[in-house]
Formats: C-alpha cells, sequence, structure tokens
C-alpha cells in the first residue's frame, strides 16, 4: 500500500487506480454513521483511533485545511457551499458515475443527501489520515494489510493484542485475512464520526485555532495537490 505524494499531473496511472478505489467503495450497501457501534472490545472507538495515531481535524494543517477547501469550491459550480447528488455524482467531471457515487456517500455523513464544505473537509481530512496509518503497517508493501502485520502493529500501538486482534476482524469486512482501502476506511470513517459533532461544528471549532488563511480559504489561493495525498478522496 504505497502513499502517493506528487501532484496528479506526473501521475498518469492515479485516475485508474482511483476509479477501481471508488469503484470497490462503491460496490458496498450503504452503511449509515448512526450504525457503528460505540465500542470494540469494551473500548470506545473514538479512543481506538486515538490510540492507533488518529488526530482526525486536530492534526490538521492550515494548509490543507486551504487545499480541500479550495478543491471543494472549484467543484461548486453554484457556489452554494454544498454538493447535490445532481452536482456531484450525475454532472460530475471526475472518474465515474458510480465511483463518484461511492465517494459522495462516504463523505455524506449525516446521510442528508448533500455534502457541505465541512462534511467534505472533514471527509478529506479522515481518510487521507486513515490510509496513512494503516498503510504503515503494511510490511511487504503489496497493497494489502494482513492479520499478522496489522496485530504486530496495532498490539503496540494499543497495548492489548487481544483488541487489536478485535479491531482488525472489524475492519476485515469479507473476512479473508486481508484488508484494502475500501473495507477499512468505511469502518474507520464511521468510528471516526460515532459519538461526535456536526461536521460543521467540529471543522469551525478547528479552524478557529489555526492561522488566518485556513478561516478565509476563499482567499488563500493554493496550488492543485498539495496537502495530504488525496487518493480515493472525494473530487
Amino acid at each position: 500500500m504505497r502513499i502517493f505524494n506528487k501532484p496528479w499531473s506526473s501521475l498518469p496511472c492515479m485516475a485508474a487506480i482511483l476509479a477501481i478505489y471508488a469503484l470497490a467503495v462503491y460496490a458496498q450497501p450503504p452503511s449509515p454513521p448512526r450504525s457503528a457501534p460505540a465500542k470494540v472490545g469494551g473500548v470506545p472507538v473514538a479512543d481506538v483511533l486515538e490510540r492507533l495515531g488518529a488526530k482526525q481535524e486536530q492534526g490538521a494543517t492550515a494548509k490543507e485545511f486551504d487545499s480541500y477547501s479550495s478543491h471543494f469550491d472549484r467543484t461548486d459550480p453554484n457556489r452554494d457551499g454544498k454538493h447535490t447528488k445532481e452536482e456531484y455524482v450525475d454532472n460530475g467531471g471526475y472518474m465515474t458515475p458510480q465511483a463518484r457515487a461511492g465517494i459522495f456517500r462516504a463523505a455524506d455523513g449525516n446521510a442528508d443527501g448533500v455534502v457541505t464544505k465541512a462534511e467534505y473537509v472533514l471527509n478529506r481530512i479522515i481518510t487521507d489520515e486513515a490510509k496513512a496509518i494503516v498503510a504503515a503497517m503494511d510490511d511487504d508493501r503489496d497493497g494489502k494489510v494482513e492479520r499478522a502485520e496489522f496485530v504486530k502493529h496495532a498490539a503496540k500501538l494499543l497495548s492489548d493484542r487481544k483488541l487489536a486482534e478485535q479491531v482488525y476482524a472489524a475492519f476485515d469486512a469479507n473476512a479473508d485475512g486481508a484488508i484494502t482501502i475500501p473495507e477499512y476506511l468505511r469502518v474507520w470513517g464511521q468510528w471516526a464520526r460515532t459519538g461526535r459533532k456536526p461536521a460543521e461544528e467540529r471543522i469551525a471549532a478547528r479552524r478557529a485555532e489555526l492561522p488566518e488563511s485556513a478561516k478565509e480559504p476563499d482567499k488563500q489561493p493554493t496550488r492543485p495537490g498539495a496537502g495530504r495525498p488525496a487518493a480515493g478522496a472525494p473530487r
């Protein structure tokens, strides 16, 4: 599992990789955040993610906020601060409609049929961070994380081997002993929102702590491709 740091223009194969990833996400049935369990192995899911290294919006930088917000604006044609299914899925210009539908569903945290800028930004933060954390456990760099790899690393982070095995079981949707990006992102994304405030409140609170550039993203143009790796994020 590799994390790409180069701009999109220098990665000619990225579009194909993204299409495969997003189609895999789309193939999974909808699972709203409210269906996620509050605990795994008796431990709150928020604590599990924190112990694995997740900082979520608290770990995002002003540059990342600017980049994510700027991209949202470029894909919001009527500048009303939200993506509708018609705008993003039906009339979008990235990948395929099926791929866009899967990504749209992942970003729609409250399942109300629209993706606000805050939901978009929060989803980018959550998914990019999750991929970086789990990718670091892919010792043989074969594009998937086997049970032994995950448990070896997670047992240290969680200080509990049994809990690490339970977390892996939750991520491994088809129980084949190897997790891919769509599998673990679906669960991770639910856990990252369970028991938390709406995206608007979370993003506003973090922005208040950041430099001025992140508070007024529309006035701060950024270079395309800046910020964290964008593989699998809503485009």
